[in-house]
Order: C-alpha cells, then structure tokens, then sequence
C-alpha cells in the first residue's frame, strides 16, 4: 500500500468538499507553538515567589491564631472553662493546621485540660456537698 506524498491524517478535504486541493495545501501549519503560553525561568520563579508569599501568610495567619487560642485557653482557667476552653481547643487546632504547631498544641491542651476538669470537678463537688 503506497501512500501519496502529500498525505496527511489531518487532510479534511472529504469532510469540507467546499475546499479544494490547493487550499488544503495552504493550511499544512503546525500552529502549537503561536498558541501556547511560553515556559520561561522568570515564570518560574514568579510561581515560586508566589508560593513563598503565600506560605508566610499562612505561617503568620497561624502565629496569630495560636497566640488569641493561648490567651483564651488561659482565660477558660478562670472564666467560662467549658465555652472557652472548647473555644481555645478550636482555634489552637486551626493553629496548629496552619502551621504553628506548639502554639497550636498548648492552646489545645489547656483549653481541654480546663473544659474537662470543670465537667468533672464540680459534679464530684456538688455530690460530696450534698451528703
């Protein structure tokens, strides 16, 4: 089986009978490379900044969010333990998501430590009080 010369698998002449052999000739450009956006370098590393940016906004949003758990887990010590020390709990878990991770575990830790040691302690209280 020979093929011809000029045989493409893209040739449509059958498909577009309005278009004659000379036109189909014309249009045998590759046009990938006028299309496509160019990789360069500097593109790069505008994607890498970019990244960098955003991972130190990530970082300091967790700083932030790790430091108001503490004070309120420090605060469920003498105020509202169960409200704000789950409240605490919360926020150092989205802490500690977010990259700041001790901060992030204390908040945790002394939020619940408060929450569960008012569940517990003043039911014991109230029943050794009683009798």
């Amino acid at each position: 089986m020979e093929r011809d010369r000029d045989y493409s698998p893209y040739d449509d002449s059958e498909t577009c009978p309005h278009m004659n052999s000379r036109d189909c000739q014309e249009f045998k450009e590759e046009m990938a490379a006028e299309i496509a956006i160019p990789a360069t370098y500097s593109g790069l590393s505008r994607t890498r900044s970019r990244e960098d940016e955003s991972k130190k906004a990530m970082r300091s949003a967790g700083r932030a969010a790790g430091w108001a758990g503490l004070v309120i887990a420090i605060m469920s010590w003498f105020v509202w333990p169960v409200l704000l020390g789950l409240s605490a709990a919360f926020i150092g878990y989205v802490a500690f998501r977010q990259g700041s991770r001790g901060l992030g575990i204390w908040s945790m830790t002394l939020g619940l430590i408060a929450a569960v040691t008012y569940l517990v302690l003043i039911p014991l209280y109230y029943a050794y009080a009683v009798t």
